[in-house]
């Protein structure tokens, strides 16, 4: 069984290490190894410390193991009709596909529709394998663009939810 909550100072540990070994998991192959291998977990967790938890959730079995994470919050970029975003959704490989990041996006469309946003946008690598996870919910594929990481070139879809109500309808179903 999976439980979602808000994150805590001392998830942080946790948080990276996730961070860390789902994007290994999740990139192999599409971001170059030598980058993927540099990845470190005091990074991470160094990057997570020095930034608010507000709209971060973790995903934790019964034992309280965080095995995923989600963050969201006001957008980042200018995109017409969206004024919240996923920042980031990452599960640990083995448990993906069980429920948990349904759970996770369904904890952050109710905590940006309680903070005043009625829509979410979020930026997706094109060569994610999870790319159908968030197609699975019909989103508008509203931007494109590419930005580079360890000289490779990669492709990134900004998809959009512009009726946050709908989605946490179709999320709580």
């Amino acid at each position: 069984m999976v439980t979602v909550r808000e994150a805590k100072l001392e998830d942080i540990k946790d948080i990276a290490k996730v961070h860390v070994d789902s994007w290994r998991t999740t990139y192999q192959g599409i971001v170059p190894a030598e980058y993927l291998n540099s990845l470190n977990y005091k990074e991470f967790e160094d990057k997570w410390k020095s930034r608010s938890l507000k709209g971060v959730f973790v995903a934790h079995d019964d034992k309280g193991s965080i095995f995923g994470f989600a963050s969201f919050g006001p957008i980042r970029s200018e995109q017409e009709g969206y004024d919240g975003e996923l920042y980031a959704i990452y599960l640990l490989e083995e448990h993906q596909r069980q429920g948990a990041g349904r759970a996770l996006l369904a904890k952050g469309a109710e905590f940006l529709l309680h903070h005043g946003f009625s829509s979410m946008f979020a930026w997706v690598i094109q060569e994610n394998p999870s790319i159908t996870f968030y197609q699975a919910y019909s989103p508008e594929r509203v931007a494109e663009d590419s930005f580079e990481i360890a000289g490779e070139r990669l492709k990134e879809v900004g998809f959009g939810w512009p009726d946050l109500s709908a989605l946490k309808t179709v999320l709580n179903r």
